[in-house]
């Protein structure tokens, strides 16, 4: 304090030498125009670091050490082995990089299950642990401060309830996180912050196509196997207004192909997207029950191929105008909805609907 009082009975004297500002914070840290930048490095990740190009790339892209990170630029992460940690760094300008909080988003472990699916509204439900966590002496596995954490993962997540509806506002996909830096920008007002976000897709192991996995709500659990039990009861069409069910569900962990070779599925080979990209496509299908994928298929409008009923690309499903002909070896007033992958046919989930 006296330090203070002596600085500014000097700027009283001689305004042109000293500024009243160094009683409040060194001269570096203006609170002028406060800016906040992230990087990220990872030594050991396969291939280096790798963005999306679907999204701003950042500089540097596929080497172990990438530039500063661009607004809006993907991290692909591998959730296991190699490249299951990252470090980020926050670049903080005309403010103390010492004052820096983390979060991920969606955070963890929102609600518990309170209200069961009906059909007509979002799954509910909880987030758990699988944002993965930072690591940094002295914090709370979700939060962190300072100017540099290690993010390492944990499983490729997928989100409902709170945990997907703070997903969905916040633009992250399933099977992403987001983390977010942020800096105090007004000394004044605890509130006033900058902050810096980085939307990370997670994936399945570091192989070439993956493998992904489906997600799907409500769903036949496949273990143990041979259940049969539907999830599950639609009416026909024509006896009743709650002829619809919407599921939800897709895929999630698909890995980004890391070399021209690998940006491709099925024979003869389909290419489906750049150097890097990821291929999450869902294809929902539906047939007779009991489940194979070698009798349910598309059906995305009525007709006579679709007998069992038709779903839609989000999962909507409309079952058909009359109870269908019991295949053989199959269940009465029985279907099922499928959820596959488009890159890897064998990744699937899926329900059975009772027909009344």
């Amino acid at each position: 304090m006296k330090l203070c009082l002596k600085i500014l009975a000097t700027a009283v004297t001689a305004a042109t030498t000293f500024s009243m500002v160094s009683c409040v914070a060194p001269s570096t840290f203006s609170y002028q125009n406060v800016s906040i930048s992230l990087t990220s490095q990872c030594t050991d990740c396969p291939a280096g670091i790798t963005f999306n190009p679907l999204y701003p790339v950042a500089p540097n892209n596929g080497s172990s050490t990438s530039g500063v990170i661009p607004p809006g630029a993907v991290l692909t992460m591998a959730n296991t082995g190699e490249g299951g940690t990252i470090e980020l760094l926050a670049n903080v300008y005309n403010a103390p990089a010492t004052n820096v909080s983390w979060q991920i988003y969606p955070q963890p472990n929102l609600g518990g299950i309170t209200v069961l699916p009906t059909g007509t509204g979002t799954p509910v439900g909880e987030s758990g642990s699988s944002v993965g966590s930072f690591s940094t002496p002295g914090t709370s596995p979700t939060t962190a401060t300072g100017p540099n954490v290690y993010y390492a993962v944990n499983g490729v997540p997928t989100y409902s309830g709170q945990a997907l509806a703070q997903a969905q506002a916040m633009g992250i996909c399933q099977g992403c996180i987001m983390i977010v830096a942020s800096v105090p920008s007004n000394p004044d007002n605890p509130g006033a912050v900058v902050t810096a976000s980085l939307l990370i897709q997670i994936y399945n192991g570091s192989t070439a196509q993956g493998p992904p996995s489906a997600y799907l709500t409500p769903r036949t659990p496949s273990t143990p196997a041979s259940l049969t039990n539907p999830v599950v009861s639609v009416a026909i069409a024509p006896t009743s207004a709650n002829h619809t069910y919407q599921f939800y569900g897709g895929i999630v962990g698909s890995a980004p192909c890391l070399a021209i070779a690998n940006c491709s599925f099925g024979s003869p080979p389909v290419s489906y997207g750049p150097l890097y990209s990821t291929d999450n496509t869902a294809v929902w299908e539906v047939g007779p029950s009991p489940f194979s994928l070698s009798t349910a298929f598309p059906c995305t409008s009525p007709g006579l191929a679709c007998p069992f009923g038709t779903i839609s690309s989000t999962g909507l499903y409309t079952a058909p105008a009359a109870i269908p002909p019991t295949p053989s070896g199959g269940i009465a007033n029985e279907v099922v909805v499928v959820v596959v992958s488009q890159l890897v046919s064998t990744v699937d989930a899926y329900a059975y609907v009772a027909l009344y």
